[in-house]
């Protein structure tokens, strides 16, 4: 497990190699954050599924002119990081 609390990768899951699909568990105490740097994700669309609590996510579309897409999620609100797009 790394800092932030990731711990699946096809090497547990074997089945998602080369789905292009990445899944992730980040577990926050309340009132945490995580401020990541911007990167992408070039092989895997990042799906995000928010169990309890609110969380503010967001990237920058470098295939729209950079338009920055945020949303607030609450329970049960999925959000999707399409593949090759910079996650801020």
């Amino acid at each position: 497990m790394n800092s932030v609390g990731s711990n699946v990768n096809v090497y547990k899951i074997p089945g998602f190699n080369t789905l292009g699909v990445s899944l992730i568990r980040i577990d926050f105490a309340p009132g945490g954050q995580c401020h990541k740097p911007p990167h992408t994700h070039p092989r895997a669309t990042e799906i995000l599924v928010l169990l309890e609590g609110t969380l503010v996510v967001g990237f920058l579309s470098n295939k729209d002119n950079n338009r920055l897409y945020s949303k607030v999620l609450y329970p049960g609100n999925v959000f999707v990081f399409p593949i090759g797009i910079c996650l801020k």
